[in-house]
């Protein structure tokens, strides 16, 4: 679907255009749903016209900040402690529909200046060039973090000058697939760590030395927080996921990652574009586009390309915008405002800010929103591509090039893409503050700073100096003080906790504010140290019969020695979800010589077994099999991780994805009849589909998985390669194949016109079968 992120579990690379695109599927019948010489054209628009496009809520005004030759199809930005903006560069995304060169190293990170102070760009200075398909941009006080092709790496600075030869931080960060199915993000957590959506690793730099973490693998393009600390994504069928807890909440031991819902979908809304959007990748298919006469005939019915997200936490909007979730939809040439509210555990739900209308839309098709962010001036950043050719080629239809052929949206000027500043009129933005120069002690103001971009940039600064002359202000009673809104003690813990000083006797402190987001941290931070404190525990304790508490309570005791209370708090409440992962987790190092003979729940024995069977020494299994099968399983690792990209709907170690793809390990569609999986990886399957007695359905997985059978880059070899590769790897164990088996698969499924297999229906076959065995 135009979509700069579509989601799809397995590339499918071009071919020429006498065979079709690489996005068609067998079976589907593209006829055009609204007659193409109908649809009037869409003319590339010059800034003033464009700015005539544009529908915004009442009270808001969009005004350009960077245009023109200051911008060149920027995906991503980053401030810096000055207010700077710097901004990543994906120049040779899909310059023509073949994509050609889109791996030149041409991209760019260019750092955005106003010198005069009115709200727009006039200078710009390349920080680094010769990129290849820059995602994302992070600074710091003394460097810059940022992506380069599958790497992720850091680069010292003077000012806004590199300085030296970049660290290669993780020459893996973004390996395999393409453009729309690689790491991103970079987001700052309020643990000091940075997380990435289409990843499940975290970053930080301790003592000068970049570490790396697992974490929660997360969304397709863009992440976001709160300011309690928790992390938002999204993929392009839907707007946001919330999760419940702080990031790494339930990773206390290592390797384990339990299967507890981590996130909640909070919707995926009808949307309502103010023009006809027929360039959609799929718009033949029923649903996708309103076809029932009236004023939305013809429009997006459902998001199919949402990306780019934040949580406003600026101080321009009025006050009930404050945390409201902001979507990116540039398939609708929209923005969908959310409204997000917590549950007595913190689970969230959200409902659509406005009656059948968007916060923002646009009737350009050239439009392609692709970011927002909290900006330092209190309002809301928008990066618009402006680009016609969102699809990257790898699954883009016939259907589609032809909607794109029709209206030259192939043809985007030089230098094309616009940033903008949404804000409330009535209110002026805010001037640009500089905090660089700061010395802790100043910088302590803006940790209470109501612009959330300001108490984050001074929570980093003195954390990446490690400036221990703040400790015992940020200890000081005042600062746990009720009185205070909340997010300026949760600051002020995780900035403590970043150089090393929280102590028991200030996580007291924090426990007892009103604001239940603030010992939330406090019993994060608690439970990370597993400080052995009586008194701290028995202030833990107090907050079991707090609901919003009550899962940080569980973990936090445990990992302060006091299983036993946490026990008790779990057999109290044996409706609760999610307590015996919040148990476990608290065990943490502890799992491997914890005694489960204190535990009554068979549940939560079962729980304990699995993680510490994941943290303790993973020996590979002794697979009996031949020398020609161990090579085969050697090539399937690199066509699963690279060449088919597997690995981004299904995980790295065969766990599945959320939103995006079932697991591969313990799955019996894996280890069974080799002939059906062969199937699956030709003509791709559609669900729902259950997987090890676990039914996986949409939207918690993409309701069909595409097949390779029209890439004709992956042979019978790289078939049977990779069958063998998953068949043999993580806990699976299955005879091994030969490539023999694909010409006569391939046969079977051209014979039924290439049509995807039908999940229930295979399900049905193999219990036919097995009543005659």
């Amino acid at each position: 679907m135009r979509n700069f992120l579509l989601t799809s579990s397995i590339a499918i690379a071009a071919s020429s255009l006498c065979f079709g695109q690489a996005g068609d599927r067998k079976g589907h019948v593209m006829e055009d749903p609204i007659p193409i010489d109908t649809i009037p054209p869409s003319p590339y628009l010059d800034l003033e016209a464009a700015l005539k496009s544009f529908k915004l809520a009442d009270g808001f005004t969009l005004e350009p900040v960077a245009t023109g030759d200051y911008v060149n199809k920027s995906v991503a930005l980053s401030f810096d402690a000055d207010g700077r903006i710097w901004s990543c560069e994906m120049t040779e995304y899909m310059n023509d529909f073949d994509a050609t060169a889109e791996r030149a190293p041409k991209g760019k990170i260019r750092v955005l200046e106003d010198t005069d102070g009115d709200g727009k760009v006039d200078k710009a200075t390349t920080f680094l060039d010769k990129l290849v398909v820059p995602r994302a941009v992070a600074v710091t006080s003394d460097g810059c973090l940022y992506t380069n092709g599958d790497a992720l790496l850091f680069i010292k600075r003077d000012g806004i000058k590199p300085v030296g030869e970049p660290e290669v931080v993780d020459p893996k960060y973004a390996q395999g697939g393409n453009p729309e199915h690689a790491a991103n993000a970079l987001l700052l957590g309020i643990d000091n760590w940075y997380y990435n959506a289409k990843h499940d690793k975290r970053y930080r730099r301790i003592n000068g030395k970049w570490i790396k973490e697992d974490t929660y693998g997360r969304g397709q393009w863009g992440l976001a927080k709160d300011n309690a600390g928790r992390i938002y994504h999204n993929h392009n069928s839907c707007y946001f996921q919330a999760e419940q807890f702080l990031p790494n909440f339930l990773h206390g031991v290592k390797g384990f990652e339990p299967k507890y819902p981590m996130s909640k979908n909070l919707g995926c809304y009808d949307t309502y574009p103010i023009h006809k959007t027929p360039g959609v990748n799929r718009g033949y298919m029923k649903g996708v586009l309103r076809l029932d006469k009236g004023p939305l005939h013809g429009t997006l019915a459902k998001p199919t390309a949402s990306c780019g997200i934040t949580i406003y936490r600026g101080d321009n909007f009025p006050e009930e915008y404050q945390e409201m979730g902001f979507s990116c939809e540039p398939a609708g040439d929209l923005i969908k405002a959310i409204k997000i509210k917590r549950n007595q555990h913190n689970i969230a739900s959200g409902s659509q800010a406005f009656d059948k209308k968007e916060f923002l839309a646009s009737n350009d098709e050239w439009f392609c929103p692709v970011s927002l962010y909290t900006a330092p001036d209190g309002t809301l950043y928008m990066v618009d591509m402006y680009f016609g050719l969102l699809q990257h080629k790898t699954y883009m239809t016939t259907y589609l090039r032809k909607q794109y052929e029709h209206r030259n949206m192939d043809r985007a000027k030089p230098s094309t893409g616009r940033i903008y500043r949404i804000r409330y009129a009535k209110n002026p933005a805010a001037k640009v503050e500089k905090l660089s120069e700061l010395k802790g002690e100043e910088l302590l103001s803006y940790l209470t700073h109501k612009n959330g971009h300001y108490r984050d940039t001074a929570q980093r600064l003195i954390v990446e100096r490690q400036d221990r002359s703040v400790i015992a202000a940020l200890s000081n009673d005042k600062v746990y003080d009720s009185k205070q809104p909340g997010y300026v003690a949760i600051h002020a813990l995780w900035t403590l906790d970043g150089i090393d000083a929280a102590t028991p006797a200030v996580i007291i402190k924090a426990l007892k504010h009103k604001d239940h987001d603030v010992a939330n941290s406090a019993l994060e931070i608690a439970a990370k140290h597993r400080w052995t404190d009586e008194v701290l525990a028995s202030e833990v304790a107090k907050l079991a019969s707090t609901p919003q508490n009550i899962h940080g309570v569980v973990k936090t005791l445990v990992a302060l020695g006091q299983s036993a209370e946490a026990l008790k708090i779990i057999e109290m409440n044996p409706k609760l979800r999610g307590l015996n992962e919040a148990f476990v987790s608290g065990l943490g190092p502890d799992i491997s010589t914890f005694d489960v003979s204190t535990v009554k729940s068979g549940s939560l024995v079962k729980l304990i077994a699995a993680a510490k069977k994941a943290a303790g020494p993973h020996q590979e299994k002794q697979r009996k099999l031949e020398k020609w099968a161990h090579e085969s399983i050697k090539r399937g690792a690199d066509i699963y991780v690279v060449k088919a990209a597997c690995a981004g709907c299904h995980g790295l170690k065969g766990q599945g994805a959320p939103n995006m793809g079932p697991p591969l390990n313990n799955s019996e569609w894996v280890t069974g009849d080799a002939n059906r999986l062969a199937k699956i990886l030709l003509v791709g399957i559609q669900g729902p589909i259950m997987v090890n007695g676990q039914l996986y359905k949409a939207p918690n997985i993409m309701p069909i998985m595409p097949g390779f059978h029209q890439n004709t880059s992956i042979s019978d070899q790289d078939y049977a390669d990779v069958m063998n590769y998953i068949r043999n790897s993580w806990d699976n164990e299955a005879p091994s194949v030969k490539k023999d088996i694909i010409p006569a698969v391939r046969k079977e499924v051209a014979e039924n016109n290439f049509l995807p297999l039908d999940a229930e229906e295979e399900q049905k076959k193999a219990k036919a079968q097995a009543k005659k065995k």
